[in-house]
């Protein structure tokens, strides 16, 4: 436990030796009776946590291994109550077990247990960490480390870091140091970065922090590339977090780059038009806080049925061609991610646009089915590779709203920050215009006249 805390924050007894929050103090518990502690601990506005323990995977059934289970649903109730509050989880080191059918049938995958499936919750693979040449392509994974996935085929581990001969502090004195390995050792350095940032948050927007989604939104979003392929996969997750480039998204805010906290209502699609003016990459990511899944049943061995609530859909758009995000299958464990159709099982989505054309790309946030809840907060992240996005300033989704929705007679509207709309149009779901006005009389139209349905309101400027 000492080795874990300085690693997250040890003052050090010299500069190298200082740990990532080096500033930060931190409350320690053991793990006895953990459920209470963390929801006391989170109840206090505290915003991050790190659990370097996990189950013994030898005491554990077969169907103990990917399970959704009541560890999972403990964390992620937890969590979803407590939205800015994020828990970090080593994967666990039974990789080299060669005892266990895990590792003798599957080649270690399929071992992540309890809080390591946890929908809202970062789970941390330990990587040998970056060599000498530091590009993309020298992460090398632990001998031990778990592989994933649930066993409804989300995308964990989350993330990867360095969990190979971490040095840092130990008990044995008070300038102790000493080197030791495990995903244990990997978590920490996660948990670390996530004060960092939450700290230069704070320091851009006084008085706020970043909700939890939004935290994995940016470190998933902004991760570097790890694995054989181009894309996330069961044994690294998304890579290793790049902080620099997660700090510099929070820097860049409205400006180049997007962070924004948002919140999706039943039936609504969000849309948000973004320009780049070269060719460069496009990187946009969502993130949400799921409400607690259906637990597998005792006995259920590699269940595939989604355990998401509320199954958000990211893509991007531009002149009819449609940009998925990316996804894994279970049932392929090596395979490389694709992105050709919708991810149905994770919280966490990303669209990558490798090359983009100069233009305007549109992202869209839909829903399938009924909002739990009838709404849904969500976290968007967006950057691109060269000169960033670009994001009007006048920013209709922030400044034009429509009530009461859903409307039976009147729907109302208003417009803010002095933007003047030149054309306002309905369309029914087909696509079809049926109402077009230059000239709305009292920011009102009448919709008494059209069929119970889905409709969709375009506000449009000169601008």
């Amino acid at each position: 436990s000492t080795h874990v805390l300085g690693t997250m924050i040890a003052s050090g007894v010299s500069i190298p030796r200082r740990g990532l929050a080096y500033q930060a103090s931190a409350i320690a518990y053991d793990f006895s009776n953990d459920t209470a502690e963390i929801f006391n601990f989170a109840s206090l506005g505290y915003l991050v946590s790190n659990h370097s323990y996990g189950n013994i995977a030898t005491n554990l059934p077969q169907s103990s291994f990917g399970a959704y289970n009541s560890q999972s649903i403990e964390a992620d109730n937890l969590m979803f109550t407590f939205p800015f509050y994020q828990m970090v989880k080593s994967a666990g080191n039974d990789r080299s077990t060669t005892t266990l059918d895990q590792v003798l049938g599957k080649g270690g995958y399929d071992l992540l247990t309890g809080v390591g499936n946890a929908k809202n919750g970062i789970t941390v693979a330990a990587v040998e960490g970056i060599m000498s040449n530091g590009d993309d392509n020298s992460f090398v994974m632990s001998t031990f480390s778990n592989f994933g996935p649930p066993d409804d085929g989300r995308i964990k581990p989350d993330l990867s870091s360095k969990g190979v001969a971490v040095s840092s502090t130990i008990s044995i004195s008070d300038n102790g140091y000493s080197e030791l390995q495990g995903t244990s050792m990997a978590a920490p350095g996660i948990t670390g970065l996530i004060a960092l940032l939450q700290k230069h948050y704070n320091n851009l927007n006084p008085g706020t922090f970043m909700r939890s989604a939004t935290v994995r939104a940016l470190l998933f979003q902004s991760a570097r590339e790890a694995g054989d392929y181009i894309g996330p996969d069961y044994r690294f997750g998304w890579g290793l977090p790049d902080g620099t480039a997660a700090a510099q998204i929070i820097s860049n805010k409205n400006i180049s780059t997007i962070v924004e906290e948002n919140t999706l209502n039943n039936e609504q699609v969000y849309t948000k038009n973004i320009t780049i003016n070269s060719i460069q990459d496009i990187n946009v990511a969502i993130a949400w806080t799921d409400r607690i899944g259906v637990a597998n049943l005792s006995g259920d061995i590699d269940n595939r049925t989604p355990r998401l609530i509320n199954n958000l859909d990211l893509k991007i758009l531009k002149d009819g061609t449609t940009y998925y995000p990316w996804k894994l299958d279970p049932d392929a464990f090596e395979d490389p991610a694709t992105n050709n159709s919708d991810n149905n099982v994770d919280n966490i989505e990303r669209v990558n646009i490798y090359g983009a054309q100069p233009g305007v790309y549109t992202i869209q946030i839909s829903h399938k089915g009924t909002l739990a809840g009838s709404s849904q907060d969500f976290s968007l992240v967006g950057s691109a590779s060269g000169t960033g996005l670009g994001i009007d300033s006048r920013d209709f989704e922030n400044n034009v709203f429509i009530y009461p929705n859903p409307a039976s007679s009147i729907l109302n509207f208003i417009v803010k920050n002095n933007i003047s709309i030149s054309t306002i149009t309905i369309n029914d779901i087909s696509g079809k215009e049926i109402y077009k006005s230059g000239n709305a009389i009292n920011n009102s139209i009448d919709v008494s006249n059209l069929s119970s349905g889905v409709y969709f309101v375009t506000f449009k400027s000169d601008t």
